[in-house]
């Protein structure tokens, strides 16, 4: 036997149940042995209906999939107004669904059977295996904070866009339901029990709505930077690529790597991208540089401007593959995620994975810190070890951890949605006081949390100092 605890209402109560079952069953157990009535929802069993979704050690989970541990806290689905026990209110779930027009939308319905062609029913396959368990809406942080209604919604409403049959203009219906509130952090991705890429399931919303003239003006000054000067911001003064060699050799070398520097880094944050430099060759790691590289379109796809994407796309994926070099090395969450997701390019490292593989000596730095997982590093890139355990190598070093969550500064909301990034960055910066630096491997987490009071540095910069 082992102890679980289930939240009530303000009390934790603690059970034993037999080792080995699911949540689902646990509860059952419970109510029939403890004759403890405990409310919950439960249907399918099989992971189809989705209705008995709780938050299960923090994390919403399907209560008949997940086996019991020991010490297991079960509670309600966060997010919702509890009614009793462990069941929530979905009715404004159902309402919203009601709100957007949820069916088929014609003027005139065929006589006949309509027969689809089966391409044109797989481009929807995904978006239409989701079993309204909304967990994705118990961990979104906009929902949390905004009027927007969660990704599940969203990929509904891509469901009926995709759909030929369907007339009903659900790319103005997105808009204004905010489409372009979501940042993209995948969070709701991280906890969907049927795998659905949710937040790839918004980009093409947004591809869509992009081509129907329905975007923000903000994302669109971001495209006519890129198209102007390849870069996603203005330029201010000389850039990094202007500055630094094309090649650093290391003098003992055991690594060759292409430096992709991403915009902020190359007209911005010019500093890091020398420390960078530096970094390196300290860890005997020698540096190409390529100077015609562009912005690697990562603001244009999460944004929805696809056809400015593809064409940085197919010029860079060109220059990367040329290269004579172990890995290409990036610097930047952002950058690093498109490279590998969306390029499909397999020699691509973030920096922390460099650093973590190529071990040295650092010296003693008696601060006081604490780490920032950008979005697009710890969900979008799967990479949440190693820069902790880089920073914890320091002598003298007080690392305090701080869980991932989303700062508010992608999927364009920082550009686009002022008002909404910053009340995410404020939250953010509040849960990461108390430090004397906050640490990140994102050039848009450090310019944002910069704007919230926060003394914010790359982990390269961090590791200058120290070599």
């Amino acid at each position: 036997m082992i102890e679980i605890k289930i939240r009530r209402e303000d009390k934790i109560e603690s059970y034993r149940v037999p080792e080995g079952i699911t949540v689902l069953e646990a509860l059952e157990y419970i109510n029939k042995n403890y004759n403890a009535d405990i409310k919950f929802r439960a249907s399918c069993r099989n992971c189809q209906c989705g209705s008995c979704a709780l938050t299960i050690n923090g994390k919403p989970r399907l209560a008949c999939e997940t086996v019991v541990e020991n010490n297991m806290l079960i509670e309600p689905l966060r997010g919702f107004r509890v009614v009793k026990d462990l069941v929530v209110d979905r009715e404004p779930y159902y309402k919203k669904l009601n709100s957007i027009r949820n069916y088929l939308i014609r003027k005139k319905y065929p006589e006949d059977i309509e027969e689809i062609d089966d391409s044109v029913v797989e481009k929807s396959r995904e978006v239409r295996s989701c079993i309204d368990c909304l967990s994705c809406l118990s961990v979104c942080p906009v929902r949390e904070n905004y009027n927007f209604p969660g990704a599940t919604i969203m990929r509904q409403i891509l469901r009926f866009s995709l759909d030929v049959r369907d007339e009903e203009d659900r790319e103005r219906i997105a808009f204004f339901e905010n489409l372009y509130c979501c940042t993209t952090c995948s969070s709701c991705v991280e906890v969907c029990p049927m795998n659905i890429e949710l937040e790839r399931a918004i980009e093409k919303l947004r591809e869509r709505a992009f081509k129907k003239g329905y975007y923000l003006d903000e994302h669109k000054k971001v495209r006519e930077n890129i198209i102007k000067n390849n870069r996603s911001v203005p330029k201010i003064d000389k850039s990094f690529l202007e500055q630094c060699k094309e090649f650093y050799k290391a003098e003992n070398e055991k690594l060759r790597v292409a430096f992709f520097t991403g915009c902020l880094i190359d007209y911005r944050n010019i500093n890091v991208g020398f420390d960078t430099i530096k970094v390196l060759l300290a860890h005997n790691i020698s540096v190409l540089i390529p100077k015609d590289q562009l912005c690697c379109g990562s603001p244009m796809l999460r944004t929805g401007q696809k056809d400015v994407a593809e064409r940085l796309m197919e010029k860079n994926i060109e220059i990367l593959e040329s290269l004579d070099v172990d890995y290409i090395v990036t610097i930047c969450a952002g950058c690093g995620s498109t490279l590998k997701n969306d390029y499909k390019l397999k020699n691509v490292k973030d920096i922390s994975e460099i650093l973590y593989k190529f071990e040295r000596e650092y010296k003693p730095l008696p601060i006081t810190v604490t780490y920032h997982d950008p979005c697009h590093l710890r969900r979008g890139q799967n990479i949440y070890k190693e820069p902790r355990e880089i920073i914890k190598r320091i002598p003298n070093i007080k690392f305090i951890d701080s869980q991932p969550k989303c700062c508010g500064a992608g999927g364009g909301v920082r550009s686009g949605v002022k008002e909404l990034s910053n009340i995410l960055g404020k939250k953010r910066a509040k849960e990461l006081r108390g430090v004397d630096k906050v640490i990140t491997i994102c050039p848009f987490c450090e310019l944002h949390l910069k704007d919230q009071g926060l003394d914010v540095i790359n982990l390269v910069s961090l590791i200058r100092r120290v070599i």
